[in-house]
């Protein structure tokens, strides 16, 4: 079942209504993911047994895990989404998990016909409240996991977080270990809510890029006045070059130039956005408006564990809502495995395509 707008729908539901893509069609595109968050790729049966065995108190049957582990309707807020991530966090305990989880994020991506995926995540969110659960045990699972999922036809890699929630200190110190493993890492992410200003992370930007990792930001999610100036800021002092959602972009016609002409990718998550009260609908998103302004648009999940979804969700929303057509899809992955941070030739084996370097940034 799907999350869509007000009601839970099927996948043949979808396809009676729009029948120019069917499901099968949706799944055999190729496909690259840029933007998912690894703590959200979950399967309800191994949440359930990893529940068990940390002696969680968990849901007694699926509709109630459904209901009470799952963001499946808009909440007034980001924030008040990002609470729903509670659940979820107190799972990531056990490492032979987290490995599992990994290993199994990575089976389900091919199983979607993503060929080139990327996975971030944080190792403050998962540690937090863990004493006993190290930096360094959490990423050794997780590359574990990912090594065993990779295939010729299927190329991985990881971004670590850096949360702008993080007091200068804990930001510091999990952005040194990003870079200590950096062989492991393919690049950086600031994400959450914005307490301080940017420019208290510049020396961290360039420790990223002493460690040569890439950057993508957080910016532009929420639907204020301020979202282009955060854009801009994410760019400009973050050297951002890609940004995470982005979507407000539109209100401000120079930050619009400015990303264009630096061809800053946006990681573009309908459902992500519309159930964080970003838009007020899937229908009602600018993605289509993004695409006519002349800005590389990428397609991807976000969270889906925790909102019942997939990134063949994403698409087959798209066809139906926004008119998506197949060279509308292959555009927009054809901009993915361009700005994806992989090494090239990981990227060139699993794509199985030319990939057209001038048009890169």
């Amino acid at each position: 079942m799907k999350v869509q707008n007000h009601a839970i729908i099927s996948s043949e539901d979808t396809v009676n209504k729009n029948p120019e893509l069917s499901a099968a069609d949706i799944k055999s595109i190729p496909k690259v993911e840029l933007h998912c968050h690894l703590e959200a790729c979950l399967r309800y049966e191994t949440v359930m047994e990893a529940g068990h065995q940390l002696g969680l108190q968990m849901p007694t049957t699926k509709e109630e895990y459904e209901r009470e582990w799952l963001l499946q309707a808009p909440m007034r807020n980001l924030a008040d989404a990002l609470k729903r991530f509670d659940n979820i966090q107190k799972i990531w305990t056990d490492p032979a998990v987290i490995e599992r989880m990994a290993l199994e994020a990575c089976e389900d991506a091919r199983t979607q016909g993503i060929r080139v995926m990327e996975f971030r995540y944080s190792p403050d969110f998962i540690t937090a409240g863990k004493p006993g659960l190290k930096f360094e045990a959490v990423h050794s699972a997780i590359v574990r996991g990912i090594e065993a999922g990779r295939r010729e036809d299927f190329a991985v890699g990881l971004i670590g977080i850096v949360q702008k929630t993080l007091p200068m200190p804990a930001a510091a110190a999990t952005m040194k270990f990003i870079t200590a493993n950096a062989d492991t890492f393919i690049g950086l992410d600031f994400a959450d809510r914005e307490t301080m200003p940017l420019t208290t992370y510049r020396d961290l930007v360039d420790e990223a890029r002493a460690a040569g990792l890439n950057i993508t930001v957080h910016a532009g999610e929420e639907p204020t006045a301020g979202a282009p100036q955060e854009i801009r800021d994410a760019i400009e002092i973050l050297q951002a070059e890609r940004i995470g959602h982005g979507l407000h972009i539109l209100g401000d016609e120079t930050v619009v130039e400015l990303a264009r002409e630096k061809k800053i990718a946006l990681e573009i998550c309908p459902t992500s956005n519309w159930l964080t009260g970003s838009v007020s609908a899937t229908s009602e998103h600018p993605v289509r408006r993004l695409i006519e302004a002349g800005l590389p648009v990428t397609i991807n999940s976000d969270d889906p564990g925790l909102f019942g979804i997939d990134l063949c969700h994403e698409y087959m929303l798209l066809h139906r809502e926004h008119g998506f057509s197949l060279q509308d899809f292959n555009d927009c992955n054809e901009t993915a495995v361009r700005q994806s941070f992989l090494p090239e030739e990981q990227k060139q084996q699993a794509w199985q395509r030319a990939i057209d370097q001038r048009q890169k940034p």
